[in-house]
């Protein structure tokens, strides 16, 4: 029996040291990246040049090796998605607008932080509308002996616009919210598609009234870049506690022509079942309570002649 225990025990140990050696490694390995701003929006004439600054800092718990590009994308039609695209001849892109002032392949210290200045340069024959590009820093882990590297890589978006002859139009798809809530916050959801030329972030408000029509707040939509030709989840939140009853929400947004669309507004109800149960235990305990003191406690009044 105590030999039994005694391995047992032992084996029990060993897994843990194995269990320690491999969260140690895992985090060994553990690379990453994190970048500010993650969006670049630029509306630039033809040879107009515009500068910035990238902040990148390394997130890791080693040094890195960090190496740069910048790729070309297009928007995949009806869908968020984006999809990268190689050179064409005698085309210059976005790929070629952008310089970074930082070598293709550097180290980035532990807890490093680096700013990294980027111009973007239009060209004179720039065509009008929506141009987009990535601006990616890849961080891998420094003399790795693996057959396959451990690495992570993070990207700027940029979204260049050449004024000219090209649309800023919208259409709300649908607007979804909860029919039914026991407290707040309330999440709104919109899936806007961008029929025009080039990207724009649709802008508007949510309305909300209660059921004597009065209203009780107002949500801000805004602050979500939306692809020609592609569509998006937007999303708003009302950080709402306490509500209770029927209330609907109205959204209206303008797309870039100033234009505004509306959808059919959606109704809620909120009922907030546990403050009613609670609410209801506290008044049957008060009456039971009181039914008990009549029947157990006794009032006598004696008067003295």
């Amino acid at each position: 029996m105590k030999k039994n225990f005694f391995l047992i025990s032992i084996a029990l140990l060993l897994s843990f040291f194995a269990l320690f050696e491999e969260g140690r490694n895992n985090r060994a390995y553990a690379v990453g990246l994190t970048i500010q701003p993650v969006k670049i929006s630029q509306t630039m004439e033809p040879g107009q040049e515009s500068f910035g600054i990238i902040t990148l800092s390394n997130a890791s718990e080693e040094d890195v090796n960090v190496e740069t590009k910048v790729e070309d994308f297009v928007p995949l039609a009806g869908t968020y998605n984006i999809q990268f695209v190689g050179r064409a001849a005698g085309v210059t892109t976005v790929r070629d607008w952008i310089t970074i002032d930082t070598p293709k392949s550097f180290v980035l210290r532990k807890g490093e932080s680096r700013a990294v200045n980027y111009a973007i340069k239009a060209p004179n024959d720039a065509e009008p509308g929506g141009h987009f590009g990535v601006i990616f820093f890849k961080a891998s882990r420094i003399n790795s002996e693996e057959q396959f590297k451990v690495s992570t890589q993070v990207g700027v978006l940029a979204f260049v616009t050449i004024p000219g002859n090209f649309l800023q139009k919208g259409e709300i798809n649908s607007f979804t919210g909860p029919k039914f809530v026991q407290k707040g916050p309330i999440v709104f959801k919109i899936n806007f598609e961008n029929t025009g030329t080039v990207h724009f972030e649709p802008k508007g408000e949510i309305k909300i009234t209660n059921i004597f029509g009065k209203e009780v707040a107002k949500i801000a939509v805004e602050g979500q870049a939306v692809l020609p030709t592609g569509a998006r989840d937007l999303t708003a939140e009302w950080p709402v506690k306490f509500l209770i009853g029927r209330h609907k929400a109205d959204l209206a947004i303008k797309d870039g022509e100033g234009n505004e669309l509306t959808a059919s507004g959606l109704a809620f109800y909120a009922l907030p079942v546990w403050y009613i149960l609670g609410f209801i235990s506290l008044i049957v305990a008060i009456f039971f309570g009181l039914k008990f003191l009549r029947k157990k406690v006794r009032f006598s009044v004696s008067i003295n002649k």
